[in-house]
């Protein structure tokens, strides 16, 4: 079937410009101008040979952008000189021509450097405290990437110990968040910035940045030098919604944007229908809360929805015996991957989806997931077996420890400290009430559901949630933006969840 395209899209998708700035409300379309503008300036005839480039921020986004282009344009589009890749693989291609140029030096001399999503697995990675400092890679003044020690303003995981780090860094491995280190302090030294200008001038004519504001300072840096070159710029396309800026706590700089924007001559293009929303609800909705105007969600129980939406993980488990959260908790030890394990079983029987954290689980156990995947359903059943038998929580998390060496683990995980025992017994108890229902609903985090839409969606309120709706959203607030994004994934109706009394309780225990 012919794609069919707005009059907007098709003017922001064939724009002449040099720089655009394309503001995509929730169910405009986005993806599709994106792939449309792409295989357009792809398929331009020209003298100039040089390539575009599309950037989004994680593979999924890069896959379905990948496949919209390859739909419409043909798999030879997204290829050399052309790409489509994620700003993580950017900065690797980046870091090895600094490399290659003998502006960056690497531990043992390596010149091709193999980088991670993260330590996990490696020695030394561990949780770490406010009190502890984490080792970080960095470019000292001469080039020499080294172990820096950087002093942790709050709690997460990584690598505490110098030589831990030394050891990882001198066998050539990188985390992309080291890549990002290490390039932050190299755009300091000499000849660095006009490296990196040229590489881009010399292998792209245009840029496509998919959901802007996702963007952090260094991917914003990347694209102002790309497009400043005065004698053979690189062209910019921005594409994103400030009402959608859901990344800020994982680094992202979406008020920064402001300045890329005041820095080059960009046009705007605004894309405010939605093919999203349908009735009477949800098209007023959107409008009320783009308009800053106050708003009321009514409240409902999770029977009458398709998935429930919440910030946190624990929420999710105390708003409906027929939502099925698809992870407890971030996976930190070997027990909570083991749980992990078990609810992906669950979650795969009655979702037909992975648990979110799997890749996580498998990496503190020590199991490859190419030899998990043919034993996992069969060593885990006696484990379902016992829940569904009434044997105790305390009981089934012992047999699950037990199970951990069956499915390949390095070994079996032990007991938690202090109230770790009783709060995963709480986690048995919730899953076991969700093991003999035939009603279940996905329960996902907001992060997971941006992009996604569903018929009829529940969203998890607090009392203050309320308040801040009652007063009236603001685009490029971190909370603000969390809360338009779950409130604007449903294309029918969209209801509050949860007792606001219960769902504290939840969250303090």
């Amino acid at each position: 079937m012919a794609l069919r395209l707005t009059d907007r899209q098709v003017v922001a998708a064939v724009s002449e410009r040099p720089f655009i700035n394309i503001i995509s409300a929730p169910g405009s379309g986005k993806t599709t101008v994106a792939a449309e503008r792409f295989g357009y300036l792809a398929s331009q005839r020209s003298s100039d040979r040089r390539g575009v480039l599309g950037l989004s921020f994680n593979r999924a986004a890069v896959a379905e952008l990948s496949s919209r282009i390859t739909a419409r344009w043909g798999k030879p589009t997204i290829q050399l000189p052309n790409m489509v890749t994620t700003f993580d693989d950017l900065h690797v291609r980046i870091l090895h021509h600094l490399i290659d140029r003998g502006l960056i030096r690497w531990p043992g001399g390596h010149s091709v450097v193999e980088v991670l999503d993260e330590y996990r697995g490696r020695r030394g990675f561990r949780f770490l405290s406010v009190t502890n400092w984490k080792r970080i890679a960095r470019c000292d003044q001469s080039g020499q990437v080294v172990s820096h020690g950087l002093q942790l303003s709050a709690p997460e995981y990584g690598i505490g110990g110098v030589a831990d780090h030394r050891a990882v860094l001198m066998e050539g491995f990188a985390s992309h968040e080291d890549v990002r280190w290490i390039l932050r302090s190299a755009i300091r030294l000499d000849g660095v910035v006009d490296a990196i200008q040229r590489w881009f001038s010399s292998n792209f004519r245009h840029i496509i940045i998919d959901e802007i504001y996702d963007a952090d300072e260094l991917d914003l840096w990347m694209a102002m030098t790309a497009g400043s070159n005065e004698t053979d710029s690189t062209h910019l396309t921005l594409i994103g919604d400030p009402w959608q800026a859901l990344y800020e706590w994982r680094g992202a700089t979406p008020d920064k944007v402001q300045t890329l924007i005041d820095s080059l001559p960009f046009h705007e293009y605004e894309q405010p229908e939605s093919f999203r929303f349908i009735g009477e609800q949800m098209p007023d909705l959107s409008r009320l809360l783009r308009a800053s105007a106050p708003v009321t969600i009514p409240r409902h129980t999770s029977d009458v929805v398709d998935v429930a939406l919440a910030r946190r993980w624990v929420h999710l488990w105390n708003v409906g015996d027929n939502v099925l959260p698809i992870a407890f908790r971030s996976v930190g030890n070997a027990t909570d991957g083991m749980l992990n394990l078990l609810l992906d079983e669950v979650s795969r029987r009655k979702l037909g989806r992975d648990s979110f954290g799997k890749q996580s689980a498998c990496v503190i156990l020590g199991i490859d997931p190419s030899e998990l995947a043919p034993i996992q359903a069969t060593v885990l059943e006696p484990v379902l077996h016992a829940m569904l038998n009434g044997v105790s929580a305390a009981q089934v998390l012992h047999l699950l420890r037990d199970t951990a060496l069956d499915l390949g683990a390095n070994r079996r995980p032990s007991r938690l400290p202090r109230q770790g025992e009783p709060i995963r017994h709480l986690e048995v108890e919730a899953l076991r009430r969700r093991l003999q229902r035939d009603d279940l609903i996905p329960g996902l985090t907001v992060h997971q559901a941006k992009g996604r839409e569903w018929q009829r969606v529940g969203v998890v309120l607090s009392e203050k949630d309320e308040q801040t709706l009652a007063g009236g959203l603001q685009k490029l607030e971190p909370e603000h933006c969390v809360l338009y994004v779950a409130l604007t994934r449903a294309k029918a109706s969209c209801v509050a969840l949860g007792d606001p009394s219960k769902l504290q309780v939840a969250e303090a225990n």
